[in-house]
């Protein structure tokens, strides 16, 4: 889980109940449309591609915000898919408010025509910023900055289900309101797309730009379409000491759904003397 003390940086999964803020919604050009009542709607893909230009897949699919849970995150672009071994759910979100969503997660519950709940799930949220609280404990928190796009993967859900039922998903936003101040942090460079046989793999550079040292890094990296939805996801992660100002070069495991572009996401932990 996304931790505030020193010692751990980022999260895999949330499982603690989190703070969170009220319900917040959003139009905006192109991406999905959220009304009064938290819903969302996917966007028009070109011929039905569900690769280059749907916002949410399977574009029938109804993506709804839990009332008074969402707080400043929005859902902009989901996918779900049938995986290798699980159905997967994989959502990016934006920060439509004006303050950090800190050690945030998303939690999904999946209901069929008649209302009946068929699955739910949670993970965290991954980010790109860092953050230092400002109550002088010198903790550092990830959090999801204003304007930022954060993703989630949920791949655990039960293989049974049948895409097809899934009427729409419900979401709620669980994160802190904290007093923090950007810093400077883990980012991820020179991301490129390997072939890998028959699927795709990543590489890259991951950059301590903390002031302490990191130890069991990682970089998520996930595979989007033309308008950023996610549609699948790799994970590289080492076990190797990274001192301040030193980097990491990393490969991923490989995705089956590569896009034309890609979203990388860097973790570790901190290293206490």
């Amino acid at each position: 889980m996304f931790m505030l003390a020193k010692r751990l940086l980022i999260p895999a999964a949330v499982l603690l109940p989190l703070a969170c803020s009220s319900e917040e919604s959003f139009s905006s050009g192109g991406a999905p449309t959220q009304t009064s009542g938290g819903e969302a709607s996917g966007g028009a893909g070109v011929g039905g591609d569900m690769g280059d230009d749907a916002l949410i897949v399977p574009e029938d699919l109804t993506v709804v915000a839990l009332p008074g849970g969402n707080g400043v995150l929005n859902v902009i672009a989901l996918t779900l898919r049938k995986g290798p071994t699980n159905l997967e759910l994989y959502a990016a979100l934006r920060n439509d408010g004006d303050i950090p969503a800190c050690s945030a997660a998303v939690s999904v519950e999946l209901y069929d025509k008649t209302g009946q709940s068929l699955a739910a799930g949670i993970n965290g949220l991954l980010t790109q910023h860092f953050y230092r609280l400002t109550d002088g404990s010198g903790a550092i928190a990830a959090c999801v900055g204003p304007g930022d796009v954060t993703m989630a993967a949920v791949t655990d859900l039960p293989s049974d289900i049948v895409i097809e039922d899934v009427e729409h998903v419900v979401y709620r936003c669980p994160y802190f309101a904290l007093d923090v101040v950007p810093i400077d942090g883990l980012t991820i460079s020179q991301v490129k797309a390997v072939t890998r046989g028959a699927a795709t793999a990543y590489t890259g550079t991951l950059l301590n730009g903390l002031d302490v040292a990191v130890s069991k890094p990682s970089a998520t990296v996930f595979s989007v379409n033309r308008v950023g939805r996610p549609l699948g996801v790799a994970i590289g992660s080492g076990t190797v000491q990274i001192p301040p100002g030193g980097s990491w070069a990393f490969e991923t495991n490989t995705v089956d759904t590569p896009g034309p572009d890609q979203a990388a996401y860097p973790a570790a932990a901190l290293v206490t003397q």
